[in-house]
């Protein structure tokens, strides 16, 4: 069905304390330092550090360096994760990295289980455990729910209301097939 009403719909964003205290500082240090260099060792002709980089290399890590904190500053301030349900399927969006879809015939198993993002899959993000062989979509708290796919692969999607996403997975789930 096309245009069915979603049955459960989320979608949250990084916007946590440490990113706003943490990421955008750091990178606009990183930035800013890049900038103070080159300046000086180009301009005032005073190279920074005990053993300075030649200009060309310089140069050329600034124009890695300076996009990059730029990139991830954007990142960090645009990245949403999206997850959509209906009676046929789990639309996981992780903007703007990925998109998945999930059918639920293809569903074998899932629970509601909590976990630490960064003992159990390293951080936020889209990440992977080796240790539960799970792909997780995660993005706030430390509660989600588990799928365990007919293929043996599982996914994680965290949500800050797992609570209904269960519930509903468990009632599309639960209800006959056509």
């Amino acid at each position: 069905m096309k245009n069915e009403k979603p049955l459960f719909f989320e979608e949250e964003r990084f916007n946590q304390k440490w990113n706003l205290f943490l990421i955008t500082p750091v990178c606009t240090a990183f930035i800013l330092f890049q900038c103070y260099s080159l300046y000086s060792q180009l301009v005032w002709k005073k190279p920074v550090g005990s053993d300075p980089l030649s200009d060309t290399w310089l140069i050329i890590l600034s124009f890695i360096v300076i996009p990059l904190m730029i990139f991830l500053i954007w990142l960090f301030y645009v990245m949403t994760l999206t997850v959509k349900v209906d009676s046929e399927k789990i639309f996981i969006r992780f903007y703007p990295i990925m998109k998945r879809e999930i059918l639920v015939s293809d569903i074998s198993t899932f629970e509601k289980k909590e976990f630490n993002p960064i003992i159990d899959f390293g951080g936020w993000g889209l990440r992977y455990s080796i240790r539960w062989k799970t792909t997780g979509y995660i993005m706030k708290g430390k509660v989600g729910v588990h799928i365990h796919l007919k293929s043996g692969k599982n996914l994680l999607i965290s949500s800050e209301r797992a609570n209904e996403l269960y519930r509903v997975l468990k009632e599309i789930t639960e209800k006959p097939r056509k």
